[in-house]
């Protein structure tokens, strides 16, 4: 076979220069590939996350907490706070939330958020009875960790300036019980109203936990 029909050999130089060209040529392709993929994800959480709208803002109040202190709320100011109001002699709907509360504290727990991001708030409107005593007792029993987890009391009026700026409705009546709104509320950082939840069985609590981690992302 004459030399016009024989194979020429590729010398090491040449080889390594198409190497190089062809390192060249697939990294900004796979760099691409990896950017739409991170954009992907990214975009596909936020196409999927409703948008939780402000429903107004909470204005900052002070009541006494369960160790005989003061509470101010902005004090938790860019935390998520998850707001309960009941009495402790409630027969159904409050310790029903409150073990539902509890649930929550563990799961927010889990991963690592409670406490630190976000909080509960649980505000007695019967402040005869509900002493700073009976909260830590009621505390106890349903194992909240009060690091995180405020139980809080105050005058009757300075708890209905509270309970009209979330919009619940309090009424006591002829035996001592009362009547009030069931609803729970979700505040985000900059103290604005996100939710009105329903309380015990209407507690929905995956779309609550996923609620509260999106605020406290």
């Amino acid at each position: 076979m004459g030399q016009a029909g024989r194979k020429q050999p590729v010398s090491e130089g040449t080889q390594l220069q198409h190497e190089s060209a062809m390192k060249k040529h697939w990294f900004p392709v796979l760099a691409g590939i990896i950017l739409l993929a991170i954009v992907g994800v990214f975009g596909y959480k936020y196409m999927t996350e409703e948008k939780i709208e402000v429903l107004k803002p909470i204005a900052d109040f002070t009541l006494d907490n369960s160790a005989g202190t003061t509470y101010t709320f902005n004090e938790s100011a860019g935390k998520v706070r998850l707001v309960e109001f009941m009495f402790t002699k409630c027969p159904d709907i409050c310790p029903a939330t409150t073990y539902n509360m509890a649930k929550l504290q563990d799961q927010l727990k889990e991963k690592g958020l409670f406490g630190d991001k976000v909080e509960f708030i649980s505000i007695s409107f019967d402040p005869d009875n509900d002493t700073p005593e009976v909260l830590q007792e009621y505390a106890a029993k349903f194992k909240a960790d009060q690091s995180g987890w405020k139980f809080l009391r105050g005058d009757a009026q300075a708890v209905e300036k509270v309970t009209k700026d979330f919009g619940l409705m309090v009424m006591k009546q002829p035996d001592g019980s009362y009547a009030h709104t069931a609803r729970m509320f979700l505040v985000d950082g900059d103290g604005n109203m996100r939710r009105a939840y329903g309380m015990a069985a209407d507690m929905d609590m995956e779309i609550m936990m996923k609620e509260m981690e999106q605020l406290a992302d």
